[in-house]
């Protein structure tokens, strides 16, 4: 049976990964060589794309572009790096709990033998 502990982190972490891309943006230094692109959103493993086109004029530079609403653009998702993102929130969390939790309400006491 799956116990409390492991519904809770993987709630946690489906959340992180579903607002990563919101969280991390793209930054460009300089002007692309092409204006149109697609661009990856997410972390740790970019899992969002979206198409943005980039100014022109070399001043706008650097620019930091943020990812949009899926209802506001077009946007498309990758498995593979979404599953890939949601495991390493997983295994990033769980211990963090783990040790959390164990801090919080103490070790367990093992029963005593008796002999």
């Amino acid at each position: 049976m799956i116990s409390k502990k492991v519904i809770i982190i993987v709630i946690l972490s489906l959340a992180f990964t579903i607002i990563s891309p919101f969280i991390f943006h793209s930054y460009y230094e300089r002007k692309p060589e092409s204006t149109h692109q697609n661009i990856e959103f997410g972390a740790p493993f970019p899992f969002a794309e979206q198409t943005t086109s980039f100014p022109e004029d070399s001043y706008s530079y650097p620019l930091e572009v943020k990812f949009s609403s899926p209802f506001e653009k077009e946007t498309g998702y990758k498995a593979v790096p979404f599953l890939f993102s949601f495991f390493s929130y997983f295994l990033l969390f769980f211990p963090l709990y783990t040790i959390f939790s164990r801090y919080f309400t103490g070790k367990p006491k093992k029963e005593e033998e008796s002999n």
